[in-house]
């Protein structure tokens, strides 16, 4: 994840001395990643990349908590600024809708009624910052939502509240329901997305992602439903990749924002439109929190922090850390609460406050480990090489696949009706009607544990037959090893890693006779549709003194072979290999049917 921040906003939540390429030096080095630091007229843009388990830093706030705790250890002054805090509410309000909230969906949902709003332009400060942040403005309304959502990391939600009809209820969609969303796309949803309906029955928002159409505030708007809350993160990452919106408000969501920072965004939200839409509080605030954040204690004792750090550094020093963090004696700050669970995450925080590059560096004073993986990468690459020379395309398929065949294990979170089942073969991915290859994992089930993952080579689309085995026997020569393959039709399957185990790229030596060889050629007629492959093998398991039996002419059904008789002991004649050509046209003509073209000499 990225966020641009101008510095003009930064200054607004810390007050320090450090200049802008300090700030991002001293950031690099001991928190988020500055990647670049731009002059914008009077202005610096710093672009900063957030790590996915930060979600609390993306927003000013969230950085500038980072650069308080941090500048300090270089010598420069920080000090975060609390936002201003405004509420204005009649104790004698009510709220006008019925809200109904499902609230394992949805933990936490505050809202709150403003009347009387103008919309208009925003003013200069507001459009410059987000501007400068990347993000489009567009009336004062909307971009309230967005200055709120950069500057506190929680994503906020504005409806025409005179569009909506007496009630809200968010639940899940049913599958075939259709939303219209503000930027003019029309949805039928899978199912299984949090939505949120009114008393007409119309869906009004697709809850962290898009509003509806039918509610979205527009130039008319006289009264706002302001409202922000948390979402179930799983729910809002399968809508969002299913439906291909990645929103920043959908990112956000789906890495779980801190819950605790729902009221005091709201709060801002009721100033923000008073001061810039001429806005008026109309209701009591409503908050539906049924289970509140439960602050937890993670510690790490001190000679855990000095063996990891390999330092010496106190109790005290520590401390000092931790708290400029948020962490006050143990007690993890909400906006950390999913990100710090073991002793070694505070271990964690400690090194990098500290600074990773203070740390002793020492080079290894023992040999690199050589326990090489067992996998030959090298002949894997190899095979290939072979496979592409031999007129074949290497491809690539989803482990992923969308029927249930035999055996293979069912996705639970599945993210689409194509990609449901955990492919224990490589035959259903492999359609295609040209000449390819794929060696992938297939996956096959255990009872009790994870699935074993097995490597397989296919070699697809082949039509006729006798290509495919010719391509099978190649490759197995190439490897010296006796054919190992299942054949369909088409395809022809290999389980890869027993072959890769047995397989060796060079042949055994095999020292050279000091007799000369015979040397003859045999013509036999094959029936048709019969495989040469096995042909050439028995010719060639009849005796130890065939050398070698080759295809070398074909004439209609006539084929002729060209075999060598070799002793590494003795000379051979005609008379000594005689009874070997009896049996090779026995042999033939019980597994083949062949018959022999003449006579035997």
């Amino acid at each position: 994840m990225n966020i641009s921040i101008p510095h003009s906003w930064l200054k607004e939540f810390l007050t320090t001395d450090a200049a802008p390429a300090k700030i991002a030096e001293c950031l690099s080095l001991c928190g988020p990643s500055v990647e670049k630091l731009t002059k914008a007229g009077d202005d610096w843009i710093y672009e900063i990349e957030v790590t996915t388990n930060r979600v609390d830093m993306m927003s000013v706030l969230g950085i500038c908590r980072e650069a308080a705790a941090i500048l300090p250890r270089f010598g420069f002054k920080a000090k975060l600024n609390s936002p201003t805090k405004t509420v204005f509410v009649g104790s004698n309000q009510t709220f006008p809708l019925k809200i109904v909230v499902d609230h394992q969906l949805c933990p936490r949902f505050a809202a709150v009624i403003i009347a009387n709003v103008i919309t208009k332009p925003s003013p200069f400060k507001i459009k410059d910052r987000l501007e400068k942040s990347g993000i489009r403005t567009l009336n004062n309304v909307v971009d309230i939502s967005n200055y709120l959502m950069r500057a506190y990391g929680q994503p906020v939600h504005t409806f025409d509240f005179d569009k909506i009809k007496s009630t809200m209820v968010l639940r899940l969609s049913r599958k075939g329901e259709s939303l219209t969303t503000l930027d003019g796309k029309t949805f039928t949803l899978p199912g299984g997305d949090i939505v949120i309906e009114d008393d007409s029955k119309r869906l009004i928002d697709l809850c962290g992602i898009m509003g509806g159409a039918n509610s979205a505030v527009d130039n008319n708007t006289k009264n706002v439903l302001l409202f922000v809350q948390t979402y179930s993160a799983k729910h809002i990452r399968r809508s969002s990749m299913i439906l291909g919106q990645r929103s920043e408000a959908a990112q956000i969501f789906e890495k779980q924002p801190d819950p605790e920072a729902v009221m005091p965004v709201l709060i801002q939200g009721i100033q923000l439109f008073k001061e810039l839409a001429g806005g008026t509080q109309a209701s009591r605030i409503i908050d539906l929190y049924p289970k509140p954040y439960q602050s937890k204690i993670i510690t790490a004792p001190l000679q855990l922090i000095k063996e990891r750090l390999g330092v010496e550094i106190s109790q005290n020093e520590v401390d000092n850390i931790l708290k400029s963090l948020g962490f006050d004696h143990g007690l993890v700050p909400s906006w950390r609460a999913k990100d710090i669970n073991i002793p070694e995450d505070i271990v964690e925080e400690v090194a990098r406050i500290y600074g990773y590059h203070k740390l002793p560096s020492q080079i290894m004073a023992t040999p690199i480990p050589t326990n090489y993986p067992e996998t030959n990468f090298y002949l894997e690459q190899q095979i290939k090489h072979w496979l592409v020379g031999m007129g074949l395309t290497e491809i690539y398929t989803n482990s992923l696949v969308s029927q249930n065949f035999p055996g293979q294990l069912k996705i639970k979170n599945a993210l689409s009706a194509d990609w449901q089942y955990l492919r224990n073969s490589l035959v259903p991915s492999h359609t295609q009607r040209f000449a390819a290859f794929e060696i992938a994992n297939v996956y096959l089930p255990r009872p009790g544990q994870l699935p074993e993952e097995r490597q397989q080579l296919i070699i697809s689309g082949l039509a006729d037959f006798t290509k495919l085995k010719g391509i099978v026997d190649a490759l197995f020569a190439k490897l010296h090893l006796p054919v190992e393959a299942e054949f369909t039709a088409t395809n022809a399957v290999i389980d890869l890693a027993p072959i890769i185990k047995k397989a060796r790229i060079y042949p055994q030596y095999q020292p050279l006779s000091a007799y000369p060889p015979i040397i003859e050629d045999l013509t036999f007629t094959i029936p048709s549709k019969t495989f040469i492959g096995p042909v050439i093998k028995t010719i060639k398991q009849t005796d130890p003194l065939v050398a070698s039996a080759t295809l070398t002419k074909t004439y209609g059904q006539n084929f002729t072979f060209t075999i060598t008789y070799q002793s590494q002991t003795k000379q051979l004649s005609n008379e000594s290999i005689a009874p070997i050509r009896k049996k090779i046209v026995a042999a033939l003509k019980i597994k083949a049917r062949a018959t022999l073209v003449g006579d035997l000499r």
